[in-house]
């Protein structure tokens, strides 16, 4: 293989999760799974989001935990959505401490190690994000604060979509997705969330897939000229996924679409001109510190 191949070959390598990775996951979100199954009445609750897709980058942040409340929680169901966010939040701060709790939109994160976090975290898991669901037939029902109001959503749906597509690609896609992620990522997030990322690519990546590097300067082009777009959730059912994308922030993922595709083109180049260390360079300007630099 030429160095640039050998060169994503590791990277997708890195960004893999371990089993030491797996192992402190199960741990972590077992003990956080059991916190709110005391303070709450739940049904079931599993794992879900990218995590539970296997699309999941590093550092491992923010896996998501589905916690689905059962007939004696109906009437937080009937309260403003911000209510039952509050005493979750509650809940665990009284179990994790305040500093390493933080609330959001749709969920409350429990932080481990939160003043310590770098890109080198391997083998810790950094964050878990517990998402209070009521079951509405197949479908859930989650908060949204933001919005004011409980949104339907599918994780199973997202998850059918993202197995059937990795399989139509042979397997590349998940790998390409999660660099994707981490190029998002290293460029300061400028697609949100990420799941956005995911959802693109879905659109955006198909058949025949040539390379890693082809692929991804594709995307790059791709994006850039429809990040501003709408994008529904994959379930046809919640709020658009890119509903977090003000103009100012289509701008800025615009401009740093654009100076990737920029890098993934001179790459190219100096590639089929025989400067493998120079592109494996440029890629490394590209995707940052977890890929390779030679």
């Amino acid at each position: 293989m030429s160095k640039v191949s050998d060169a994503f070959a590791t990277f997708k390598s890195r960004l893999e999760i371990t089993q030491t990775e797996q192992d402190d996951a199960s741990r972590r979100q077992k003990d956080v799974r059991a916190t709110v199954q005391a303070a709450f009445a739940v049904d079931y609750d599993f794992l879900t989001g990218s995590y539970g897709r296997h699309t999941k980058t590093k550092p491992l942040k923010d896996i998501d935990i589905f916690v689905v409340l059962g007939k004696d929680e109906q009437h937080r169901r009937k309260a403003h959505p911000k209510d039952v966010l509050d005493d979750l939040e509650k809940c665990l701060k009284d179990a994790y401490g305040a500093d390493l709790v933080e609330r959001d939109r749709r969920c409350v994160t429990v932080f481990f190690q939160k003043k310590s976090q770098t890109q080198h975290e391997d083998g810790k898991i950094l964050s878990l994000d517990v998402v209070p669901a009521f079951a509405s037939g197949s479908d859930y029902e989650i908060p949204d604060d933001t919005l004011g109001e409980w949104i339907k959503t599918n994780p199973a749906v997202h998850a059918e979509k993202t197995t059937a597509k990795n399989k139509a690609l042979s397997g590349a896609w998940v790998p390409l997705v999660k660099m994707l992620k981490s190029w998002n990522r290293a460029n300061g997030k400028p697609i949100e969330p990420s799941f956005l990322v995911e959802v693109m690519a879905l659109e955006l990546v198909d058949g025949p897939f040539n390379t890693y590097p082809d692929e991804a300067r594709r995307f790059f082009a791709a994006a850039s000229a429809s990040v501003s777009d709408d994008w529904p959730d994959p379930a046809g059912l919640g709020p658009p996924v890119s509903d977090e994308m003000t103009q100012s922030r289509c701008e800025t993922a615009k401009q740093k679409l654009r100076a990737a595709e920029v890098l993934a083109a001179r790459a190219f180049r100096a590639e089929q001109q025989g400067s493998e260390s120079e592109a494996v360079r440029l890629w490394k300007e590209v995707f940052g510190e977890f890929f390779p630099s030679s």
